[in-house]
């Protein structure tokens, strides 16, 4: 026996849907709300689980370096690499070449300030050589005023003499004469007197007990060219880069022939003391009151394990804690890690040189927490 369908009117399906979207809807709110509750019931259960005994040891990662870090040797001035001296692994003391730039231009640039400086030399050698024959001119110039002052006077004499006998023994032509004698003297003199000034205002120019302006000007030339001379050798010397300090080559970034940079992203050189090697441990900031950093590190026990070799224990002494956190820079994926994460980086020195251990080494370091009641 077969039924016959039935057939919903479209108002009737319109309805039913009306009803089941809020029924839906309240239903997906329940299980909203449930799984909220559940995960604000994760901290209890942590914090109820306070009074559990805690580690006795704070672990970190730590990564090798040299002692006073890692140094990125750089130029104070681009150009193109002449020389390069050293290799990875060398030991330089201080003050040691490196590389060396291409001094082509600054090499030109010292000798015109060489050939400067010696042409202000030779204009002050020849200033002071007119000293001497600017004197004798003027002795010269002085004999000569007082012989032209002599003659002077002695025409003098003659007109005066001459006026008291004028229409007597004299004639008046005679006396005439004498006066045009007297004349021609007094101008002799004048030029006498204007040369030895002369030779005396050119002595003073360029004598050096002066001391003379000319003399001044001479030795301030000098003074200058060295100046320009001294300027251009440590323009050259800049182009010579040396090791700022004792240490061990740890990488070579430039090569004969390349062009350096200034400021670049990688510096041309990398140095670093490597004895002793020290060990930067990162210490996340949520193990910092069980650690209490600033109680008796020098006392407690560090030790420290290379990757693969999880029961080694290298003993190792503390050297610094770093005044500041830090972000942190390495993430193990762990669910409870975030990406604000700081860090408290602690410095630690290996005092035996016998371990093979080399910069940028990732090394496992654990700490003695601090006793009951000082975190």
């Amino acid at each position: 026996m077969t039924f016959p369908k039935i057939r919903f009117p479209r108002i009737r399906r319109a309805r039913l849907l009306m009803v089941a979207m809020p029924a839906l809807a309240a239903l997906l709110l329940t299980l909203a709300t449930l799984s909220i509750v559940r995960s604000n019931a994760a901290p209890q259960a942590t914090s109820a689980s306070a009074g559990a005994p805690r580690s006795t040891l704070v672990a970190g990662a730590g990564i090798v370096e040299p002692s006073g870090r890692e140094v990125a040797v750089a130029t104070p001035v681009a150009g193109v690499v002449r020389e390069v001296r050293v290799k990875p692994g060398d030991r330089v003391s201080l003050g040691d070449v490196l590389f060396a730039l291409d001094d082509t231009i600054l090499g030109a640039t010292l000798e015109q300030r060489q050939q400067d400086l010696r042409a202000a030399e030779i204009r002050l050698a020849q200033t002071e050589g007119r000293v001497g024959q600017l004197r004798a001119e003027m002795e010269a110039a002085q004999g000569a005023v007082e012989a032209a002052r002599a003659d002077r006077d002695e025409a003098k004499d003659q007109v005066e003499t001459g006026t008291q006998l004028v229409g007597g023994a004299m004639t008046q032509r005679e006396l005439t004469r004498r006066r045009n004698v007297l004349r021609v003297s007094e101008g002799r003199l004048a030029e006498a007197t204007a040369r030895f000034e002369g030779a005396k205002a050119a002595l003073a120019l360029i004598d050096p007990t002066g001391p003379g302006a000319s003399w001044l000007a001479d030795r301030q030339a000098i003074r200058q060219a060295e100046a320009a001379l001294e300027l251009a050798r440590r323009e050259r010397q800049r182009l010579v880069i040396r090791a700022p300090s004792d240490g061990t080559i740890l990488a070579v970034n430039i090569r004969a022939g390349e062009f350096a940079l200034t400021g670049g992203a990688t510096a041309p050189l990398s140095m670093g003391l490597l004895t002793p090697l020290h060990v930067r441990v990162d210490i996340d900031e949520a193990d910092l009151p069980r650690l209490a950093p600033n109680r008796g590190m020098e006392s407690r026990a560090a030790r420290a394990a290379r990757r693969g070799l999880p029961n080694e224990a290298i003993r190792l002494r503390f050297v610094r804690a770093e005044p500041i956190l830090v972000n942190k820079r390495s993430l193990g994926g762990g669910a409870d890690e975030r990406v604000d994460t700081r860090v408290l980086q602690l410095i630690y020195a290996v005092d035996d040189p016998a371990i093979d251990l080399r910069p940028g080494q990732l090394i496992d370091v654990t700490i003695d927490a601090a006793p009951p009641g000082e975190g």
